[in-house]
């Protein structure tokens, strides 16, 4: 409650906004959107760049969130704001960022919190401090937990728990947290009972998933002709029994996790290559030009395909493939030994397969 007033000083204020873009963009016009919900709506107003800046004036309005935005699409630059009472900084060259009032820097402060305490979470992971790693995990909860509690009034806070919510778990903490804000504010719009159920229907889903995959363990690999980076017909039956171990890396260039295990899956290979471990990456893009770009960047040492289908593809649905990154290890016989495999548990595998 002590939030309403400052959220009704702000609604009956004014803003304004000082804006600072590079040189190139001089004499073009910035845009400023607002959103009412996940829409966007017409324009409130446009400025021309001088000099590499551009102002906006106009009445407070702190029930939404705002974009300021220049260029066409696909070369677009963009800035979410919340049109605050106040001189509100935006930063479009080098940095793009809203700063300057209280809403603006609390969202860009709860961004990079939670940005710093899922990659220190990640960094155990990787580094399999089990003890170190539950910590991490413990801390990131509580502050989403604490974040939502004490935002639960703002616009800042409204976005913040719609955007972390889903990585709440296990269930009980989501119960937890929806049963607090119904305490705070009776039939609360940010932690639902249809929540709840989505999140125990995803994970109902999902074991049942792990469960189909596992089923294929022990079973032979499923052949498909796909195609390899100069367009040529290749099986996957070209590349098993080549060795001892051969680790089949399902991924794509638009998965940001698969990118980020790329470089891990590397030091795995490098140490196992001389004992009996191959790679074969198969990629599920959708569009061959964004799959090459990616690999000109990635430059991994091992045989690429491309199921042009992506994940509505048969071999997707053969290998119970629901999401990428997804890893499965082969024997030289074709055997499926392991599925769900990422860099670190393909590591675990392999060393209980002997090949120290």
């Amino acid at each position: 409650m002590l939030l309403f007033p400052f959220i009704l000083a702000c609604s009956q204020g004014k803003y304004h906004i000082n804006g600072i873009l590079n040189n190139d963009y001089n004499g073009k016009y910035v845009k400023l959107f607002q959103f009412q919900g996940d829409t966007l709506i017409t324009s409130i107003d446009s400025a021309k760049v001088q000099k590499g800046k551009f102002s906006f004036k106009g009445k407070a309005n702190v029930d939404e969130f705002a974009i300021v935005t220049i260029g066409k699409y696909p070369y677009v630059k963009s800035v979410e704001v919340v049109l605050e009472e106040g001189d509100i900084r935006v930063y479009m060259d080098t940095a793009f960022v809203a700063s300057g009032t209280y809403l603006n820097d609390l969202h860009n402060s709860l961004t990079s919190e939670i940005n710093r305490l899922y990659k220190l979470y990640y960094d155990f992971v990787e580094k399999k401090d089990t003890i170190e790693r539950n910590k991490a995990h413990d801390n990131y909860q509580k502050f989403i937990y604490n974040v939502t509690i004490e935002n639960r009034l703002n616009l800042v806070g409204r976005r913040f728990i719609a955007d972390n919510k889903s990585a709440i778990w296990p269930l009980e903490n989501l119960v937890k947290l929806h049963e607090k804000l119904e305490t705070l504010q009776r039939n609360n719009s940010l932690v639902t009972q249809a929540d709840i159920k989505e999140f125990q229907e995803y994970w109902d889903k999902n074991a049942e998933l792990e469960k189909e995959q596992a089923g294929t363990v022990n079973s032979q690999y499923f052949d498909f002709v796909l195609q390899d980076t100069l367009g040529i017909q290749r099986p996957i039956s070209e590349y098993v029994g080549k060795s001892r171990l051969l680790f089949i890396d399902f991924w794509a260039s638009w998965c940001s996790p698969c990118r980020a295990d790329i470089p891990h899956i590397k030091e795995v290979y490098e140490k196992y290559k001389d004992r009996g471990l191959s790679v074969l990456a198969i990629s599920l893009d959708n569009k061959r030009t964004a799959w090459k770009s990616a690999l000109k960047k990635l430059k991994m040492p091992w045989g690429q395909l491309i199921e042009v289908n992506g994940t509505d593809s048969d071999l997707a649905k053969a290998y119970q493939i629901n999401g990428v990154p997804y890893g499965i290890l082969l024997d030289s016989k074709g055997t499926i030994i392991a599925v769900g495999l990422r860099a670190q548990s393909l590591e675990d595998v392999l060393l209980k397969e002997g090949l120290k």
